[in-house]
């Protein structure tokens, strides 16, 4: 059986800032990213870092605020988050929202191009 490509269900991350940083917020519990280094979590980062179950209020403020921060300093930028997936009644199959050469477009999810 072939491996599935899961790609488009993933949000990735690169720090952009110059140097070796720590990035505080990023999931589970913080991580220390090297100049250009990517890091890879499965779901939306932005939902991911707004909704820890398990932390208060408080505690997910700060991450959103340590994102937004970052972002702002040019410390990181966002690669991508997973791609939206809608269903079409017509054809009867969920297609994912995709972006190529600036045109917005749509196309059948990751999965089902290893199948």
């Amino acid at each position: 059986m072939a491996t599935m490509d899961m790609t488009c269900l993933y949000s990735t991350v690169k720090n952009i800032s110059g140097g070796s940083m720590v990035f505080g917020f990023l999931p589970p519990h913080g991580r220390e990213l090297a100049n250009n280094e990517e890091y890879t979590v499965f779901g939306d980062i932005r939902a991911l870092i707004g909704s820890n179950a398990g932390a208060e209020a408080s505690v997910r403020r700060r991450a959103q605020v340590a994102l937004e921060a970052a972002l702002d300093q040019g410390y990181i930028e966002i690669l991508n988050t997973p791609s939206t997936i809608v269903y079409d009644a017509t054809l009867e199959a969920p297609k994912m929202v995709k972006v190529d050469n600036g045109a917005v477009a749509v196309a059948d999810p990751c999965w089902h191009d290893s199948v």
